[in-house]
């Protein structure tokens, strides 16, 4: 890593528990800072104060760390040390072992990784309900300017749009080389997280599954509508298996699912979700494909994980045949979104307001867009750009 800097966010939210006889995880996709935080605990304890004898700091994607294979190995390399702090931890074979024996021990544990395999009843049946978790997103678009040293203007939203919020593009010139780099990730993560991990055989397959994902990802769609795509394709799966390798690729966070909630039957739909990129730089590296065409869709996913960023609860409501981009809530508030690339016509502003109308409570309600100059309210919706909403949320 060439360069770190601060992710307050993240860091004072981990800093409460430093100390503390818990152990604090650490995860999301890889790439998206990790590691960046783990080391900025590191160098936050060293500003404390701490002895730097005191910390080990293990990466299981550094060389050196090979001879760690097991539960055995890692007790023995840490068992001397105050502060612990092991990254992509998941590669380690039955590390939980280790981990529960270090924190009997009153060590304090830092871990990472990379899947949500764990993120149920076994996470806690493995660290036995002693633990804090720690979702790290990619840069939303206020730390993209401040990563990269910019002001904000339309050419450098559009090259976050284009490549995304991974931290490690501090270091590279904002240009298309970039999307080789976001290639070589994605093919890690499918290679490591999803293919290796979970045997999958039919590599053609999966690769056309994650076309459909990428060029499909906004739309509400079900496995039937996978399954009739790549019939076109010549490629015949069933349904079943469809999902399954959908929830793998969930699992790897590659993409995340957004529930879809009928607020006529308050109930939630078990089927036909929508789906966002985790990083939309990783989406248009898949495909080689950044359209003025896709704008509005490529807008929603942006507006989507910098709310997730900002640590909202979202999910997409139907009212009737109408539906509801973002219903977002965190804590005790809550707001509705909606997003569209430009209300240049009668049609577009009536379809996006009208949809809003139709929520019979007094909480916040947006309407977001790429226009500049916004006009006023309309029936207690607010118009917004996005820019100015993303740095303001």
């Amino acid at each position: 890593m060439n360069k770190i800097i601060n992710r307050e966010q993240y860091i004072s939210q981990i800093e409460n528990y430093i100390d503390k006889p818990i152990i604090k995880v650490v995860l999301w996709q890889r790439r998206v800072g990790k590691s960046y935080i783990l080391l900025l605990i590191i160098d936050f304890l060293k500003n404390r104060w701490v002895d730097a004898k005191e910390i080990i700091y293990i990466n299981k994607e550094d060389i050196k760390w090979d001879n760690i294979r097991d539960y055995n190995d890692l007790y023995e390399a840490t068992k001397e040390y105050k502060y612990i702090f092991v990254d992509e931890i998941q590669e380690i074979l039955e590390w939980e072992k280790c981990i529960r024996s270090l924190a009997i021990e009153n060590k304090d544990i830092y871990i990472s990784w990379s899947n949500s395999d764990l993120l149920s009843w076994e996470l806690a049946t493995f660290l036995s309900g002693r633990y804090i978790s720690f979702e790290i997103f990619p840069l939303n678009y206020q730390e993209f300017l401040d990563f990269h040293k910019k002001e904000n203007s339309e050419e450098i939203f559009f090259k976050y749009i284009k490549y995304g919020g991974l931290p490690y593009l501090v270091n590279m010139e904002l240009g298309d080389e970039i999307y080789k780099y976001l290639k070589d990730i994605n093919n890690t993560i499918v290679l490591k997280d999803i293919v290796t991990r979970f045997k999958i055989k039919n590599i053609n397959f999966y690769e056309k599954l994650l076309e459909f994902l990428s060029k499909n990802v906004w739309s509400i769609f079900s496995a039937n509508s996978i399954s009739n795509f790549l019939k076109n394709q010549k490629i015949s799966l069933n349904t079943n298996v469809i999902l399954e390798y959908i929830n793998h690729t969930k699992t790897a966070f590659l993409v995340n699912e957004v529930p879809r909630y009928d607020i006529r039957w308050k109930k939630i739909f078990e089927v036909r979700n929508k789906y966002y990129y985790t990083d939309i730089g990783i989406r248009n590296a898949i495909i080689n494909w950044y359209s003025i065409t896709d704008i509005s869709w490529i807008l929603e996913n942006v507006v989507y994980i910098n709310l997730r960023s900002k640590w909202w609860n979202i999910m997409v409501w139907e009212i009737w045949d109408l539906e509801i981009d973002f219903v977002c809530e965190k804590d005790s508030k809550k707001m509705y979104i909606q997003v569209a690339y430009l209300l240049e016509s009668e049609e577009t502003i009536k379809r996006e307001f009208n949809n809003l109308t139709k929520i019979d409570d007094n909480w916040p309600k947006y309407v977001i867009s790429m226009d500049k100059y916004i006009w006023g309210g309309y029936d207690g919706i607010e118009s917004k750009n996005i820019v100015d909403f993303l740095i303001g949320i």
